[in-house]
């Protein structure tokens, strides 16, 4: 059976490890072992604290890139932001039912009482290229990955219309965008987000973290008190 499935015996020995993933753990103690001596111990009682209980005051939505990792990017320490990472950094609406990102969204919002929600997207992101090339007809026979980002269709159909005459990277970058903003909307329906909002207790934002020249652009979900509506604004930019 093994030589049927192409496996060399050598590769089921449980005693081998190649030196790839051996120079790779090895790295990982290493770092470890630093992190305990420089950081942990010279801050004991913070990390013993932390150990716990945790009062975060910013929620974080990121994606799962791994040249995107929020806590580096916008300097969170440990216990200072709560996260949660998908690919795309997406918010489902709540019609569309439980998601680990909703479920973590409500642990944040409603038991840790977080004061900031944060969407946080970036350039060159392969879940939104994967959402612009997939062909809309398709369905079953699509990847989880495919299935997984087409709950950004809407900003996929709004960026093809106002940007057909661009090329695919520079639609993919206004999608990028978009989807954000379709994110940052998508947390007012649900009504433990969306009374907190009315009443001054959280306050949400999206981000747009440019690669290529470590630039910021943020935007702020803004209330209209006489329409009872809500809308971006406040767009700056960080560079």
């Amino acid at each position: 059976m093994v030589q049927e499935l192409g496996i060399r015996e050598e590769f089921m020995d449980p005693n081998r490890e190649t030196e790839t993933s051996y120079d790779f753990l090895d790295e990982m103690r290493h770092r470890f072992l630093k992190f305990k001596r420089q950081k942990y111990l010279p801050e004991i009682e913070k990390f013993q604290a932390l150990a716990i209980a945790q009062s975060p005051k910013v929620m974080v939505i990121g994606c799962a890139d791994s040249r995107v990792c929020p806590s580096y990017v916008l300097g969170f320490q440990p216990g200072e932001a709560f996260t949660i990472r998908n690919v795309a950094n997406l918010v489902t609406p709540v019609q569309n039912g439980p998601t680990e990102t909703n479920s973590a969204l409500e642990f944040a919002v409603t038991t840790l009482q977080v004061e900031n929600i944060i969407v946080m997207g970036h350039s060159n992101c392969g879940g939104i290229a994967a959402l612009m090339s997939h062909q809309n007809h398709q369905g079953q026979h699509s990847s989880l990955v495919e299935r997984w980002v087409m709950n950004g269709k809407a900003a996929k159909l709004r960026t093809q219309l106002a940007s057909s005459h661009l090329s695919f990277d520079e639609q993919c970058r206004n999608c990028e965008k978009e989807s954000i903003k379709d994110s940052v909307m998508n947390l007012i329906t649900y009504s433990w987000i969306r009374d907190r909002v009315k009443r001054g207790e959280v306050k949400i934002h999206g981000c747009y973290y440019n690669l290529s020249d470590c630039s910021l652009e943020k935007w702020r979900l803004s209330s209209d008190k006489t329409n009872y509506g809500f809308y971006i604004s406040d767009r700056e930019i960080w560079s």
